[in-house]
Formats: structure tokens, C-alpha cells, sequence
């Protein structure tokens, strides 16, 4: 099972993904606020921090949809307080996640968005800006701290793999906060990601086997890629620059690719065609099976 990085071709995907700002003609799950919200104040922040802390194995769309209506009920928008998930009960909190189905797994959803509350309101009065400040504001000392307090649980799965460069990159690009050296935090890794590097050849080969490896693969491929390249403005670009275009051409385009043969029915329209490969790519229930 041997599985090739294949960077310079990586760095052609990128140009024409971000150069031809294809991602922006669809909208990211995140990118709508609730009614009222304003872009970067501490209610946008605690709506990205908390939701972004369940996004796992869930479909994205839905959870953020979930995640509006909740906070536009006056019943349920509680829950994006940290005081009020201090005082509350994790069994009232269970109970009202399920209202707009915020929570797909109804004890452990409950437990991660109460902990993260509760930890923010503990040490950080109410706001997770206090925390990025303490870490002088740069992306991998915030990740780092994060996992510092791994054994007591502080940021459940806010600290993981995936989601912890996802929360970065929205804190970058819906709350619009300015952090240091973001150029060295990996692409956030879901299916999506995985399945648009797969299938546009950036890793390809043959694999069979769990995640973990094929996704670090997919990690040192985007950071290798988009090393020394520049937007047409003369901004660098970094790895977590390609996690919106990536996820959006898979959503959108490769999703629908015959998983055995590589077929796609968007590939006349596909504005990386000329890198799409043939071949078969599986990935689900934790594992992958490539042979391209």
C-alpha cells in the first residue's frame, strides 16, 4: 500500500480553485449568521466556538442550520451563553439541543457543548477572545493550549485533529480575527477534503486502511502544495487557505463521482478537470480504500 504526494500538482489545483474564487459561488455552512448577530462580536464568536465543537461526522449544511434556529429561539439561545451552560443541568441542556436537532448524539453533544461553555466562563469570564489573547494570539500556541488541559477535559473535541485548525480558520474568516502564524496550522481533514485531494491526483496511489495515515497524508500534501505560492493580490497562501474550495468542489463535484470507477457526471463543468483521476476511492466508517 503505497500512497504518492504529488505537490506541484497540488499547487496547480490551488491556483485554479482560489484563482478562480470558484468556492465563493457557494456558500460555507458557517457563513450565515443568526438574525441579529453581528460579524465579530462574542455572540458570533461563542455561535462559531460551540458549533464548530460537534462538527463531526455530521452533515455540515444541517448542523449550522440546527445551530441558527437554535439560537434564534429565545427558549434555546441560552445555550450560546457561557454563564447560563455553567448554571444549567446537562440533562436540560440534552434536552434542548434535541429542539432544532442541534445534538445528533444527545449525551456526548451535550457534554462537549457544556464543558466548552463552562470552561469559558470559568477561566476566560464568558469569552473566548480571553483565551486567544492569553496565547498572544498566535494559531499554534492556541492549539497547543489546548491540548495542554487534554487530561481535564477542558475543550472536548474543540482541541481534535480536525476541528481545532477548522475553529482557526473560522475565527480567520467569519469573525475576521487577525492571528499569528497561521501558516503553520494543517488543513482542517474531513471526508470532503480528503475526497477532492483523492480524486484531483494530489495523493494517489494505493491504500487500504484506517484514517489517521491517509489523512496526515492529506495534511503534508496541502502545507508541501501551496508552499512559496501567492494570490494575484501578493498574498501568501497557507494549507488552511484550501480547506473552503476543497470542501466545496467534493460537496458539489467529486461526492458524486462513481466511487469504484471515478466517474463523474460534472466533469464537463469541473474547473479542475484536466486533474481528475480514474479509479476507485472509498471513504467511510473510519476507513479509506484507494487505488488510483
Amino acid at each position: 500500500m503505497v500512497l504518492k504526494i504529488d505537490s506541484k500538482r497540488g499547487k496547480e489545483v490551488a491556483k485554479m480553485l482560489l484563482f478562480s474564487d470558484f468556492y465563493k459561488q457557494n456558500e460555507m455552512p458557517e457563513d450565515l449568521l443568526p438574525k441579529g448577530v453581528k460579524k465579530g462580536s462574542l455572540e458570533h464568536v461563542m455561535f462559531i466556538t460551540l458549533t464548530v465543537s460537534i462538527d463531526y461526522l455530521r452533515d455540515a449544511v444541517a448542523l449550522w442550520d440546527a445551530s441558527r434556529k437554535t439560537f434564534e429561539d429565545p427558549k434555546t439561545k441560552y445555550l450560546f451563553e457561557s454563564k447560563s451552560l455553567y448554571e444549567s443541568t446537562p440533562e436540560k441542556i440534552a434536552i434542548d439541543m434535541q429542539k432544532y436537532k442541534l445534538s445528533k448524539r444527545s449525551n456526548r453533544d451535550a457534554f462537549i457543548w457544556r464543558t466548552i461553555g463552562a470552561t469559558f466562563y470559568e477561566k476566560w469570564n464568558g469569552d473566548p477572545t480571553e483565551f486567544l489573547k492569553s496565547c498572544d494570539w498566535d494559531a499554534p500556541t492556541i492549539l497547543e493550549q489546548l491540548q495542554e488541559n487534554k487530561n481535564r477535559s477542558y475543550y472536548p473535541y474543540l482541541r481534535g485533529k480536525k476541528i481545532g485548525p477548522l475553529w482557526l480558520r473560522m475565527l480567520k474568516d467569519n469573525v475576521g480575527l487577525e492571528l499569528k502564524n497561521l501558516d503553520k496550522i494543517p488543513i482542517p481533514v474531513d471526508v470532503h477534503v480528503a475526497r477532492a485531494t483523492l480524486a484531483t491526483g494530489v495523493v494517489r496511489g494505493q491504500y487500504k486502511g484506517n484514517l489517521d495515515n491517509l489523512f496526515e497524508h492529506i495534511r503534508k500534501a496541502w502545507f508541501e502544495s501551496v508552499n512559496g505560492l501567492n494570490l494575484k493580490d501578493g498574498k501568501t497562501v497557507i494549507a488552511l487557505d484550501m480547506d473552503e474550495p476543497l470542501w466545496s468542489l467534493s460537496r458539489y463535484g467529486c461526492s458524486k463521482r462513481n466511487t469504484e470507477t471515478g466517474e463523474c457526471k460534472f466533469i464537463s463543468t469541473c474547473k479542475v478537470k484536466d486533474y481528475c483521476v480514474k479509479g476507485q476511492i472509498q471513504i467511510s466508517n473510519g476507513r479509506g480504500i484507494i487505488d488510483t
